[in-house]
């Protein structure tokens, strides 16, 4: 899944959780967030903390993988 934005990124967490069949208190507990900050972060707020974001990605046993993008020359 390509992520573009931080409500994207916000947006593949929620998926990820629900799979898993998760709530979002269990999420926050398990990254050790509040479930407060969950809700901001699913919702693509633009000032979460990333260290707090990738707390939720590793919880969620999910990984950011960079690609260079093709440029148009």
């Amino acid at each position: 899944m390509r992520v573009r934005s931080v409500r994207e990124l916000g947006a593949a967490v929620r998926e990820r959780r629900e799979v898993l069949g998760w709530s979002q208190a269990e999420l926050a507990e398990r990254a050790g967030v509040t479930r407060e900050w969950v809700v901001r972060f699913e919702g693509g707020k633009a000032s979460v903390r990333l260290d707090r974001a990738f707390d939720l990605i590793t919880a969620l046993d999910l990984a950011v993988d960079l690609n260079e993008r093709a440029v148009d020359a």
